[in-house]
């Protein structure tokens, strides 16, 4: 932190209002409210230069539109920050419970997010339309995607400025969760089943059709069957492995002049013909789609994959435990499963009964996504965040452990600690880069003396401590039950605001190098302790009494870990390792002076 920068910004703007600025006293205000009270610089610069104009009988200046150097761009955005952004409001929907007061997307020229403003101390809700800066804004997760808190302490600044905004198009064979804009034709228009939904039906274009929603609290403008439309940012949401788009009609523009031949094939489906195949229908689902008539799961000689019955085939959906004959029919990838499309022209017979062999066990370590068998355990049980899911958590084999879920349906039951089960065609499904299992439609086999040792101790790794990331040493955590979340230091959760009665937390979080790949890695507090030597109680009487406060643990730890080798075993979890066991290592010098001798060098 440079103390004088600050200062120098500060006096600058008192002596724009014509104050004569004490710097002395400015740069003790700075040292106090950062160094001791945790206040972050930007913040305290806010806080000091308003109580100085306030002392002057004078209104702080309104923040310029112009960038900032501290200003972050939507489209590198991450969960866990606090940031400071400039964008267009693009959408508003109706909140959708009493503790929301807004939800929204706003975008910049680099991309779009989503935002929610809860309504416990909610600042000023935003205008659709309008351009605003968001001071101390919280990025949070939500299913898996990055999504932006504003709360009580957000300073919100609308922008007097129209800035033009370009969206890139994607096509919906290529959505993915997120934010997107498409130009699609409305080829179905269905019965609305919900009080908050205005209108849904499905859109398609070239490469496919994908389900769309209008929720209530915006433009009340219906979209018109057979009418293509440019639509910009669109959120994409996925639920029980299909997606979904969520439209504003009032981002909607209607193409006069365009028409749109629409591929009736799922999002992302690359289709290529099948000869006849023949095999036993392992389960069948419900169709939430005029336009499909029937998924499920069959198994074949070749495999087991999910299939999808379009209703413009007009074929009945087969019986589940049957046996059937397709043909006409094609195969293609959805997020890297392969899945059978049963279209316009096939055909499907009833067949003979017949034996099918028993599926082979998958091990969890070299599962991919599609259909699998696999041996597990309930390792963990988590909260479900959804009124549809009946169960969701972690199971885990001798090779590993991964996420599961298990969505309420008829005689489907949840899954009992110190039980093996054995589950058939369960669905693995992939999202950014991480696999889970669909254990809904799987058919459970409990074991009743079967037990598994899960492998938890994971990946062992040697390398260099090169980078100690912000947010590493004593932390604060939200008390909330369930919750955990790191504080800002402020003491602010992006969940439940305001929480002077946090509680304390040790973690390093920082990049470990081994010479060809870094990762990221996070020691948590056990870790830490038996590394450093260092307990939670002595790192908080460190923060508590040391003049530099937190800043004093973080550099303890970083002056005796930055540079050196460690040797840890962890888990990991999408990019990053989380160890459960770390010691200091000593590299074998020896080694590398032959390797550099023979290469003609020297170890200078």
């Amino acid at each position: 932190m440079d103390t004088h920068e600050i200062t120098t910004r500060i006096s600058q703007k008192l002596k724009s209002q014509d104050i004569n600025p004490d710097l002395e006293r400015i740069e003790a205000k700075i040292n106090r409210l950062v160094s001791e009270f945790g206040v972050p610089p930007a913040e305290a610069e806010r806080t000091i230069l308003q109580d100085i104009l306030k002392e002057h009988g004078k209104q702080i200046p309104k923040p310029q539109t112009s960038s900032s150097s501290d200003m972050t761009r939507i489209a590198d955005l991450s969960p866990g920050e606090w940031v400071t952004i400039e964008g267009k409001v693009v959408s508003v929907t109706d909140p959708p419970s009493p503790a929301v007061a807004q939800k929204g997307i706003i975008a910049d020229e680099s991309g779009a997010i989503g935002f929610v403003i809860f309504a416990k101390g909610a600042p000023a809700l935003l205008k659709a339309g309008e351009w605003y800066r968001l001071e101390s804004a919280v990025v949070d997760e939500f299913r898996g995607l990055a999504n932006l808190k504003i709360h009580s302490g957000t300073t919100v600044t609308p922008i007097n400025e129209d800035r033009t905004l370009i969206p890139v198009f994607t096509s919906i064979a290529d959505l993915s969760p997120g934010i997107a804009s498409i130009k699609g034709k409305v080829i179905q228009n269905w019965e609305v089943r919900h009080d908050r939904m205005q209108q849904t039906g499905l859109i398609g274009d070239e490469t496919g059709t994908v389900k769309f929603l209008v929720w209530k609290g915006g433009s009340d403008q219906q979209l018109a069957t057979d009418q293509v439309y440019s639509i910009h940012y669109a959120a994409v949401e996925e639920y029980n492995g299909r997606l979904s788009v969520t439209i504003d009609p009032a981002a909607c523009s209607p193409l006069e002049d365009g028409d749109i031949e629409v591929q009736s094939t799922a999002p992302g489906a690359m289709e290529e013909a099948l000869p006849r195949i023949e095999g036993k229908i392992i389960s069948v689902e419900s169709s939430v789609s005029d336009a499909i008539a029937a998924q499920g799961i069959i198994a074949t000689a070749d495999g087991a994959y999910v299939f999808t019955l379009w209703a413009k085939a007009d074929i009945l959906p087969p019986e589940q435990g049957g046996w059937y004959a397709i043909e006409g029919a094609s195969k293609g990838t959805f997020r890297g499963a392969p899945r059978i499309s049963i279209g316009e022209g096939a055909v499907v017979t009833p067949i003979e009964d017949r034996p099918l062999p028993p599926p082979p066990l998958t091990p969890i370590a070299e599962l991919q996504p599609g259909i699998a068998t696999i041996r597990v355990k309930l390792l963990q049980e988590w909260e479900s965040r959804s009124d549809r899911m009946l169960q969701t958590g972690l199971v885990g084999d001798e090779t590993g452990v991964l996420k599961f879920i298990i969505w309420k349906n008829e005689g489907v039951e949840k899954l009992q600690e110190n039980t093996v089960y054995n589950f058939f065609y369960a669905i693995v499904d992939e999202y950014n880069g991480r696999l889970s299992v669909n254990l809904t439609q799987a058919t459970a086999l409990p074991e009743e003396e079967g037990d598994i040792e899960v492998a938890t101790d994971g990946t062992t790794m040697i390398g260099a401590l090169v980078h100690i990331a912000s947010g590493s040493g004593i932390v604060k955590r939200c008390p909330e039950e369930g919750c955990n979340r790191v504080l800002s230091r402020q003491n602010f959760c992006p969940i439940h605001e305001f929480k002077p009665d946090f509680r304390y937390d040790l973690r390093i979080r920082g990049t470990l190098d081994d010479g060809h790949i870094a990762r990221n890695i996070l020691l948590p507090r056990e870790v830490v302790e038996s590394l450093f030597q260092m307990t939670l109680a002595e790192a908080q009487e460190i923060a508590e009494n040391q003049p530099l406060g937190a800043d004093e643990v973080i550099r303890q730890l970083t002056e005796r870990a930055l540079g050196r080798y460690l040797k840890i075993t962890a888990r990991q979890f999408e990019d990053l390792f989380i160890a459960n066991h770390a010691e200091w290592f000593t590299p074998d010098m020896s080694r590398q002076t032959a390797l550099l001798n023979r290469a003609g060098g020297d170890l200078a």
